[in-house]
């Protein structure tokens, strides 16, 4: 339900109350109530474990409207049929997500109660125990999700009052951004003019999300005939030292003072002039690029593949040639590496702080988190994660056309005739996709998600540090050292002095946005060609920490 303004104009907020919630292992629907009552599954007969309907059972007994499952999500296995496509007799599927985060939705027959099936690890991922010889990261128990919500929750009302945790982390920062903008003199909510369809559609089909690349040759490296792998393991089949950067809070510094729509077209000469004489305009370019002779590093601009099922790669052989949309900040870091940039057209933005106050707010209630010793220290990794999942999660819901929810039914003839044709068939029973909530369209501001997303993929190439900008990101390593990166994320075969603290003669000063070194590991290792090899080297080099770049203590 959405709140209003004093002048009963409709916005975005919704503070919420607390949801009737059981915290569930997934495995033996052994759990805890929201207010601490343990939970005892309603087991069927004959089975020693429970099924949906048992949880859903144990869920109406104990009077929650959602059920949060703890432990290692459930998947569908490989040719076997989805475990919410199962008879649950006494409830009705009402229309389920099975795309990530997976979220199942029921309502008891005679009753009408109404339960979500969730996952704990939507708002909080797996975090690592620090004293434990098992460097795995683990997914919370019951009582710890419980408890990190809780704390979570505290820490968000610690700014906004009113506010409640929703039933997602994107909800929950919509409405907290809702909140954030400013008023007129009447105390009306000043929002952001809406960009025109025809833009937003070009937005769309030209923008991507993060860098994500494998550097290393191997059927994991980009097969486009214009990417160059930066290591070749037939040559180097060791590497001696494995370092993890990684951004902080990244999304709080990316989002300041973005511009806002609608949205002027710029012709190419027009692009040209903003282009050449002012570099940090709020723009979107179509550019027309050449990688210069002689680049042995990483690409800078994204290009779709002919077929964008198969998404994006990086042109970084010299000469190649391409044409493709970018920010204006990616642009900047391309001409700055020299390379040459044609500007055919581009979008510019009216310059403002639609963000600022927003994103502002999750930064200081994260860093009082970060700060509070009082927490134990999984509950802190917890509830920071929980933050983040608010601030990616709302960012993204900015390019948000709408949901779809999936619909099970016993019968094809239960199918409206529109859906027929898309209609998949799961043993007794069948599915279908209908548009779901369009609570999405009032919150639909593409060119925030946009700018956001490319300032991103610029501070991963070349980033401010506290020795000066721009002195740090992926550029101001030796290509030959570069694994890969994925979104913030830099994986090297060197540790980068600029990512140290400063009081290790680094530029990591602990500021919001700093690429900053995670952890390292010294000693020999197996190239990593596979992403699963390198995501391994990251989790031990994460357990290590950081003092396995300034030690010897990451060694083996």
């Amino acid at each position: 339900m959405y709140g209003a303004t004093e002048t009963g104009r409709t916005t975005g907020i919704s503070y919420g109350s607390r949801i009737p919630t059981i915290w569930v292992d997934v495995k033996t629907g052994q759990g805890v109530t929201q207010d601490g009552t343990t939970v005892t599954p309603k087991i069927g007969d004959r089975r020693k474990a429970p099924n949906l309907t048992d949880l859903l059972d144990t869920a109406a007994g104990y009077g929650a409207r959602r059920i949060m499952l703890c432990g290692e999500k459930p998947e569908p296995a490989p040719g076997v049929r989805h475990w919410l496509f199962v008879q649950t007799p006494g409830w009705k599927a009402t229309g389920h997500k099975r795309s990530a985060p997976m979220v199942g939705r029921f309502e008891h027959i005679q009753t009408g109660q109404k339960v979500d099936v969730r996952t704990a690890g939507e708002w909080f991922p797996k975090v690592s125990d620090p004293d434990s010889d098992d460097d795995t990261p683990l997914p919370l128990k019951p009582w710890q999700a419980r408890e990190a919500w809780n704390v979570t929750e505290a820490v968000i009302q610690g700014i906004l009052p009113k506010q409640f945790l929703l039933y997602t982390p994107s909800r929950t920062g919509m409405s907290m951004w809702w909140q954030s903008l400013r008023r007129d003199s009447q105390k009306q909510l000043i929002i952001p003019p809406a960009i025109d369809r025809d833009i937003a559609a070009d937005l769309h089909r030209t923008s991507g999300q993060h860098h994500v690349e494998h550097l290393v040759a191997g059927e994991y490296a980009s097969q486009h005939p214009d990417f160059v792998p930066l290591i070749d393991p037939a040559k180097t089949p060791k590497i001696d030292t494995f370092s993890y950067v990684d951004g902080r809070f990244m999304y709080a510094a990316l989002g300041r003072e973005l511009g806002i729509g609608p949205g002027v077209r710029l012709n190419r000469a027009a692009a040209y002039d903003l282009m050449t004489t002012d570099p940090f305009a709020r723009a979107w370019y179509e550019v027309r690029f050449t990688v210069p002779e002689g680049w042995r590093h990483i690409g800078i601009l994204g290009v779709q593949h002919e077929n964008p099922a198969d998404g994006w790669f990086y042109p970084n052989r010299p000469g190649a040639r391409h044409t493709t949309w970018a920010d204006a900040s990616e642009v900047a870091v391309a001409l700055n590496a020299g390379w040459l940039i044609e500007p055919l057209q581009a979008i510019r933005w009216q310059k403002d702080k639609p963000l600022d106050t927003f994103m502002s707010r999750l930064n200081k209630a994260r860093d009082a988190v970060e700060k509070n010793q009082e927490l134990p220290w999984m509950l802190r990794k917890a509830v920071s994660s929980a933050l983040r999942q608010i601030l990616i999660q709302t960012v993204g819901s900015f390019a948000s056309r709408g949901t779809t929810k999936t619909i099970l039914v016993e019968s094809a003839l239960d199918i409206p005739a529109e859906y027929q044709g898309r209609a998949t068939r799961h043993g007794k029973f069948f599915t279908y996709e209908a548009p779901g909530d369009r609570w999405e369209s009032q919150n639909y501001r593409p060119e925030l998600a946009v700018q956001v997303w490319g300032r991103g993929r610029a501070r991963l190439l070349s980033a401010p540090t506290a020795q000066g900008t721009p002195a740090g990101g992926a550029l101001r390593l030796p290509g030959e050292s570069l694994i890969g990166v994925n979104g913030d994320a830099v994986y090297s075969t060197v540790v980068p002095e600029w990512s140290l603290p400063v009081t290790r003669g680094g530029g990591d000063d602990g500021n919001t946005g700093r690429l900053r070194i995670k952890g390292a590991l010294r000693g020999s290792f197996k190239t990593p060609t596979t992403r699963e090899a390198r995501d391994r080297l990251r989790d031990r080099a994460e357990k290590a920490g950081p003092r396995g770049a300034l030690t010897e203590e990451g060694a083996e």
